[in-house]
């Protein structure tokens, strides 16, 4: 297994590159190297992956935000022009 390749390919960091080399063991190295490096990667992965949903969610809520500020000036236009008629017709 070439660990540089890994380790440009899925860009880890210096305390990632440490843990994996401790990993390396006499009896079980390429088992235990395959294992280390492939929860490394797993956990980048759902850690990018919660950043985009984290992401998503506030992109959502600012889109809420804005659709509610609209409806409320619409209600409040609704009423007014609704008191309007009533003051009129009166």
């Amino acid at each position: 297994m070439n660990l540089d390749n890994i380790f440009s390919k899925y860009s880890f960091d210096d305390t990632d590159k440490s843990f994996i080399k401790q990993a390396q063991t006499a009896t079980t190295a390429d088992m235990n190297l395959s294992r280390v490096v492939a929860e490394i990667i797993l956990s980048k992965r759902i850690e990018k992956t919660t950043d985009d949903i984290i992401e998503s969610n506030e992109k959502l809520t600012d889109s809420n935000k804005k659709y509610m500020i609209g409806t409320l000036i619409l209600t409040s236009a609704l009423v007014f022009v609704g008191l309007i008629q009533i003051f009129v017709n009166i």
